[in-house]
């Protein structure tokens, strides 16, 4: 896919930091844009934005980790949209710091939760819609501790490993 101008992405996570900065990027290069992030106040923040700036974006309140709240953002893309052609799965959290005897397992949960099953809700969500239209892309954030571990940090690189696994994967099998 080389023409971006009209196509739909979906980012997770879009509300701030990198999830903002991809939504930015597609819009100023004139795509369609569905908005994901369970944080509802910084995502209408972001929203009315960008519809001051004139993109053309839907917001939807998602919790990644929750495969029904991820079958909805699919569900409203598809409804308002039409279609879509880039899907971001970008939401993510760290973990607070713990050595992995002292991470609470509920703390492991919600790391995976989000950065794990986060992505492969969202692969699970678009990636027939892709195939079936014949054209798409996929990107799923993963960081530098999807490759080098540091201490302290087991949930996030557990996630983050698992991240790269499941992209290489679907790269292969798509």
């Amino acid at each position: 896919m080389r023409e971006l101008s009209g196509k739909v992405a979906v980012v997770t996570g879009a509300a701030s930091g990198i999830g903002r900065a991809m939504a930015d990027r597609f819009v100023a290069d004139g795509m369609r844009v569905v908005l994901s992030d369970i944080e509802e106040p910084a995502l209408a923040a972001a929203t009315d934005e960008l519809r001051d700036a004139g993109a053309d974006v839907l917001p939807v309140v998602t919790d990644t980790s929750l495969r029904e709240s991820v079958d909805e953002l699919a569900r409203r893309t598809l409804d308002h949209f039409g279609a879509v052609h880039v899907v971001c799965n970008n939401a993510g959290v760290g973990s607070r710091g713990l050595e992995l005897v002292d991470v609470p397992e509920q703390d492991f949960a919600w790391v995976l939760g989000v950065n794990l099953w986060g992505v492969m809700h969202g692969i699970w969500a678009f990636v027939p819609h892709l195939i079936e239209q014949g054209e798409g892309h996929v990107v799923n954030t993963a960081s530098i501790s999807g490759f080098s571990h540091r201490p302290r940090m087991g949930p996030y690189n557990a996630s983050k490993a698992a991240v790269v696994a499941l992209s290489e994967t679907l790269r292969f099998e798509l």
